[in-house]
């Protein structure tokens, strides 16, 4: 299917909340099936540990606790499984993106958005430890406007959200521009954010908008099944705590954390797309690529 979405051009910040929305209708269905698609290995592999863990942990009168410490090896590999499935989930969401801007449209399929993942995995890697060094130099200045921000009345905490979007920007900008070929590894992070100085803080209030929409949004959609299973659990199953010990009670408890797990991982997929929208924005009033890709049109077809 051709999607009709111009992603280079000058938006403002309801602009871009809208853009959003309507690149969001247009590749919704392809946009998920192709992702989860390509994690149902990996989250039926997390369920399994989900699962195990809910064995490992009782709710009686004597015990509330793990049953031995193993279960606190399992939990820490659970915890660096999850991190290592959101960048994975984050990596292929950012494929997917690249093609979907570069064909403009969603003729592309799953196997092709992890080929184009697996050939650039060393990138991966390499700004992953990068960005850390990056978030290292930065972490002072940006722990005192955060706790600046903290002690300011009733908009502190919407400034300290605003303030990580912007962070969040900037290195996803970063890294496409390394990804792109824009920029090497050791000047991607200045170059960006030459990039997108003018206009940050713009930005930033752009992708914390759309994000807590999305949010709000999400979580109002599933408010309501998890309250039938609520209902369904508790008139039907009982919630004693001896539930939470029974083949009833562990499942309960794994799919709870399947569904937070995928709640996250949705978040995720949907910041690509926030944060691909204002990059390609921010990279056409920079470079005006837009403009030179149609001067190179109608230089083509006066041919």
């Amino acid at each position: 299917m051709e999607v009709d979405f111009e992603f280079q051009k000058e938006r403002k910040i309801g602009d871009f909340v809208q853009s959003f929305i309507d690149l969001f209708k247009l590749i919704y269905k392809h946009f998920v099936t192709t992702i989860f698609g390509l994690s149902v290995l990996p989250l039926a592999a997390i369920a399994l540990v989900y699962y195990f863990l809910s064995t490992k942990i009782t709710f009686s009168a004597h015990s509330s606790s793990f049953e031995d410490i193993d279960g606190f090896t399992w939990a820490a590999l659970l915890i660096m499984a999850l991190i290592a499935l959101g960048l994975y989930v984050y990596g292929i969401s950012i494929e997917y993106f690249i093609l979907l801007k570069e064909r403009k449209n969603t003729l592309f399929t799953g196997k092709e958005v992890l080929r184009n993942f697996r050939t650039n995995i060393g990138k991966y890697f390499m700004f992953l430890f990068a960005m850390i060094l990056a978030l290292i130099v930065v972490f002072i200045p940006l722990a005192i406007v955060a706790v600046i921000s903290a002690f300011i009345p009733f908009i502190g905490s919407f400034a300290i959200g605003i303030l990580m979007s912007m962070v969040g920007i900037w290195l996803f900008s970063s890294f496409l521009f390394y990804r792109e070929g824009y920029s090497d590894l050791g000047s991607c992070f200045t170059d960006a954010y030459v990039m997108l100085s003018k206009k940050l803080i713009q930005y930033g209030v752009a992708t914390y908008i759309v994000n807590f929409i999305f949010q709000m949004a999400v979580m109002m959609i599933s408010v309501i099944p998890l309250i039938i299973v609520s209902l369904i659990s508790y008139n039907f199953l009982g919630m004693e705590a001896a539930f939470f010990d029974s083949s009833w009670g562990k499942l309960l408890m794994t799919l709870g954390g399947m569904f937070i797990t995928l709640f996250t991982l949705f978040l995720y997929m949907s910041g690509v797309l926030a944060n691909g929208i204002i990059y390609e924005t921010a990279k056409d009033l920079k470079f005006g690529e837009r403009i030179y890709g149609m001067i190179d049109q109608i230089g083509g077809g006066n041919e």
